[in-house]
């Protein structure tokens, strides 16, 4: 009779276990699904930083020819994309594809964030062509040119690359990376989003970094 008893309590205690650390687990994956950070953190191809580095201030003017700053901007977060007007293939796709994600974010998550175009060919990208070209996309979209300068100052500082490409007679390109830079409200690069910016992908992703 002991036997059993003494049995029984050890399958009980057993039980009593894997209900706990099941109840815990779960605890666990549903803090880390509620954190935004966390989960962002575990996105691949989405790089957090533990550590932000601030952003120098700058002076450009936008698509309208107004000058831009720092200051000039909305609190919120910056998700920065290096360009140009009369690039053949990945700033249209991307315009086109960050279009699509914020036409899908709801109103709190767009009033936390703002795209920001800045122009790695500004002698050409003047504000008479970079209006219509951000218009065809999204007139809520912000274009920086004007400022050499500045431009090498800020690409340096959130991991930017652009190079001019010389192709004989033809027009000149422009190289320069694709990813999507990210940087708080208190203007620190935070970290990067890397392509594809297909809707299904970023529209979750930016709906997270709008939350934290």
């Amino acid at each position: 009779m002991n036997n059993r008893v003494s049995a029984a309590s050890r399958v009980g205690a057993i039980l009593l276990f894997v209900v706990l650390a099941v109840s815990a687990a779960v605890g666990m994956l549903m803090a880390h699904l509620a954190d935004p950070a966390a989960r962002l953190g575990s996105t691949s191809g989405v790089m957090l930083f533990n550590h932000s580095s601030p952003v120098s201030d700058f002076e450009f003017i936008d698509q309208h020819g107004e000058r831009r700053d720092q200051a000039s901007f909305s609190s919120g977060w910056k998700l920065v994309f290096f360009g140009y007007t009369f690039c053949p293939d990945i700033c249209p796709t991307t315009l086109a594809d960050l279009n699509r994600v914020w036409k899908a974010l709801p109103d709190e998550a767009r009033q936390r964030l703002e795209v920001v175009f800045v122009s790695v060919d500004p002698q050409r990208d003047r504000p008479a062509s970079l209006a219509p070209y951000l218009q065809y996309f999204n007139p809520v979209f912000v274009g920086l040119t004007g400022n050499s300068q500045a431009l090498a100052q800020l690409a340096q500082e959130i991991n930017g690359f652009y190079a001019r490409v010389d192709r004989g007679e033809a027009p000149y390109l422009m190289d320069h990376s694709a990813n999507l830079m990210l940087v708080d409200a208190e203007w620190h690069f935070r970290g990067y989003i890397e392509p594809p910016f297909r809707p299904g992908r970023l529209t979750p992703i930016l709906a997270a970094l709008a939350g934290m």
